[in-house]
């Protein structure tokens, strides 16, 4: 063999050890978990009611095209988050293989299921692509970073404008008392909401201004049953959920929204469920619905919008409470207060003010 033959083998020896130390060196969290994807190829995902098996082909085609992975994504329509947690505490308990790898809540229930012991601890952070938001990141105390933020789920007054324009609009909960909206007003009957706000506001203040609402003709029942009465104009304002703006707009009824003294916000997050038959997929898929591409397909395909990215009505909403100097409240604080003796005694006089039309 000559000496010119053997520099020649070295050279081609070093530089391919030279390109198999770079892939290796290279490959970080997300590559890991991107390789696991492909080898795992399905992922169980609980998720927005609104999502259909239409939308999961999309979602498919979407995390083909980001991460060239091809992957099967078997979707449950999320209802009851009680019953759903209440089921994961009992495959836990017994010691079954999780039904889902990847689940939405609201920050309650995953207070609920961190005390279970029910989702995996993922360091989210290495996992993120650069364009996605770290505002989506949930943080909970004192379990720290829990899971990621795919849509907002935001409480005020959606208002029709070719009714009240949106200088009277009520700001402030005192003043949908206005004898000038009695029986324009719709209230839902969600009673740990409406706890939350006492407990921001203050309970007295909140409990005398509830009854006044009710004794000025409102109209209590659940976002579904204010919405159909907004529909037909029985009421010209309901404080709601801010999708039902979204459904009402959908629909061609004029709809705008104000924030009532702050801007109420919860998130929900996606949680991977410790044991999870496919935990790559489960994380892979929260990743793509966390970012910007994933909130537009939540947007389209469910009507969800995610407060940390532009182009959707949920973003909006936040910045328009802030133009407004409205201070900002996130579920993700009342934690402890969920747990309280003060939270549940707040609630029963909140459904006998509701139920008796504040007469009681």
């Amino acid at each position: 063999m000559s000496a010119r033959f053997k520099r020649t083998a070295v050279k081609a020896t070093l530089i391919v050890c030279i390109v198999l130390w770079s892939v290796t060196v290279s490959a970080g969290p997300l590559d890991e978990i991107i390789a696991g994807a492909k080898k795992e190829g399905t992922v169980f995902f609980l998720g927005k009611s609104a999502f259909t098996s239409n939308s999961m082909k999309r979602l498919e085609k979407e995390i083909m095209e980001k991460f060239g992975v091809k992957l099967n994504v078997q979707f449950t329509p999320s209802g009851s988050m009680p019953k759903e947690v209440g089921k994961a505490i009992m495959e836990r308990k017994s010691g079954a293989t999780p039904s889902q790898d990847l689940e939405t809540y609201g920050p309650q229930h995953v207070t609920t299921g961190m005390e279970a012991d029910l989702f995996e601890k993922v360091n989210w952070r290495s996992l993120m692509p650069q364009d996605v938001s770290p505002e989506v990141i949930v943080n909970l105390p004192p379990y720290g970073e829990v899971g990621l933020t795919y849509y907002n789920s935001q409480q005020g007054l959606m208002y029709n404008p070719k009714k009240i324009s949106a200088a009277e609009v009520p700001r402030t909960l005192s003043a949908l008392a206005d004898p000038k909206w009695k029986g324009k007003v719709g209230l839902f009957n969600y009673t740990s909401s409406w706890a939350t706000r006492a407990k921001t506001s203050g309970p007295d203040k909140v409990l005398a201004t509830l009854g006044d609402i009710m004794r000025n003709g409102a109209i209590v029942g659940r976002y579904a049953d204010l919405l159909n009465r907004y529909l037909i104009e029985e009421i010209w304002m309901a404080f709601t959920g801010n999708s039902y703006m979204k459904t009402a707009q959908d629909k061609g009824m004029p709809a705008e929204w104000q924030s009532v003294d702050y801007l109420d916000e919860e998130s929900r997050p996606l949680m991977v469920r410790k044991g999870a038959r496919h935990p790559n997929a489960a994380k892979l898929l929260a990743v793509y619905l966390a970012g910007p591409a994933g909130a537009r397909f939540t947007l389209e395909e469910g009507g969800g919008g995610n407060s940390a990215y532009p182009g959707n009505y949920t973003y909006d909403i936040r910045q328009q409470a802030k133009k407004q100097g409205l201070p900002a409240v996130s579920r993700e604080n009342f934690m402890e207060f969920y747990r309280s003796r003060e939270y549940n005694q707040l609630r029963k006089k909140i459904q006998l003010i509701l139920d008796t039309g504040g007469k009681s």
